[in-house]
């Protein structure tokens, strides 16, 4: 049997009279993917923030934060942008050197293993606010999302995006409208411990 952190290949080999002997079955080859070997393992978890109203004059936000002193790192694999507005919104990602301001902590947040117990608690935190003075805040925008009225964006990262203790990846939104525009963002990650990759 060999492993690797996406694939288990499972070999049946039978010695019979000093002779191999193959099953006439195919061989079973099983598939996993990263996120479903962390699920299983407890380390992946996923949530969205509370409802944002971005307007043309309030740029609200939402990000993933890992703490400073967390001892992990995060491996960003899924975020969705919804927008439940009739304008179309604008989203900026930014990777964050330094921690955003004044941000409530959401509680929507759940592992996604919901056999396990007791449940895993994340290190990681999503976090989300309005009125984001981007002056403030040490971060490098890396991509920009039109979000159309009434749909969702959605990008899967598989892990490539790493969050180490002290960063964050935010999304802003804005919109061209004076009226608030409703939308939530969501994000899936799992942990490791530092040191381990």
């Amino acid at each position: 049997m060999f492993r690797n952190s996406n694939h288990m290949v499972e070999y049946t080999h039978v010695i019979k009279d000093g002779e191999a002997m193959y099953p006439q079955v195919p061989v079973s080859v099983v598939n996993l993917t990263n996120p479903h070997i962390k699920s299983l393992q407890g380390k992946y978890f996923l949530g969205e923030t509370d409802q944002l109203n971005p307007t043309d004059s309030n740029r609200t936000w939402g990000a993933l934060i890992n703490p400073p002193h967390s001892g992990v790192h995060l491996y960003f694999d899924v975020y969705v942008l919804s927008n439940l507005s009739d304008d179309n919104l604008v989203s900026q990602i930014c990777f964050c050197s330094s921690l955003p301001q004044h941000g409530k902590q959401s509680h929507e947040v759940s592992t996604a293993n919901l056999a396990m117990h007791p449940k895993t608690v994340p290190q990681g935190q999503i976090q989300f606010g309005s009125h984001l003075d981007t002056s403030a805040l040490e971060a490098v925008p890396v991509s920009t999302r039109v979000i159309p009225a009434y749909s969702t964006v959605s990008s899967e990262k598989a892990g490539h995006w790493i969050i180490g203790p002290g960063r964050a990846i935010l999304f802003t939104l804005t919109s061209a409208m004076d009226h608030p525009a409703p939308s939530v963002i969501s994000f899936g990650w799992w942990e490791e411990a530092r040191g381990m990759y």
